[in-house]
């Protein structure tokens, strides 16, 4: 018990100092991230023609991470749970670009899956983050 509370104490938590001003910048954060994803999608296509198109997405990738981490890591959450809740995030929304592909205007339902995506983050940011200690605790005793 003492180890699994040292390991709760190691990943982070959220800090509870979340507020309108944070909530717009983690909302923000998650936009541009639906909006980057979108961008990647769209580079898969050119990876048989550009050598570069295949690091470009993982650039992008990148990108979208950090910029989800930030708003996270603004909207209250600390420690590497930033790293966890935000990559899950952007894991699920890289999964949804499949989907969204051939929808007109896809590049708007991106953004919205990425908001609807964050809206547990924003509406219930402790549980998140209970859940996602749980699910850590539960993968590495």
């Amino acid at each position: 018990m003492v180890q699994s509370v040292r390991m709760t104490e190691a990943l982070g938590a959220w800090t509870g100092e979340g507020g309108t001003l944070t909530a717009v910048a983690f909302l923000a954060s998650v936009g541009v991230a639906g909006l980057l994803e979108r961008v990647q999608y769209r580079l898969r296509a050119d990876e048989g023609r550009a050598w570069w198109a295949s690091n470009g997405r993982d650039v992008v990738n990148a990108v979208a991470l950090g910029a989800v981490s930030s708003g996270v890591w603004i909207h209250g959450f600390r420690g590497p749970l930033v790293v966890c809740v935000a990559g899950t995030l952007v894991l699920l929304l890289s999964m949804a670009q499949m989907r969204l592909e051939s929808r007109p205007g896809s590049t708007w339902w991106s953004v919205g899956v990425a908001l609807a995506l964050g809206a547990p983050i924003l509406i219930a940011p402790g549980a998140v983050a209970r859940v996602f200690q749980r699910v850590v605790l539960a993968l590495a005793p």
